[in-house]
């Protein structure tokens, strides 16, 4: 097992051109139904589109 020298062998130092794209936002709690679980998938959503539990945002 070779742990290197510390110098970046095999970093291409090219981190700064890596693309992202998409993807969740961090945090999705805000979105579950504490009540029946459900996430929800419209961050708009007022209440559970499962069970109509209203989901405390505000």
């Amino acid at each position: 097992m070779s742990l290197g020298d510390g110098h970046g062998q095999g970093d291409t130092g090219d981190a700064g051109d890596e693309v992202v794209e998409g993807g969740e936002p961090p945090c999705m709690l805000d979105l579950v139904c504490e009540e029946c679980g459900r996430l929800n998938d419209d961050p708009e959503t007022v209440n559970c589109g499962g069970c109509g539990t209203p989901l405390g945002r505000g």
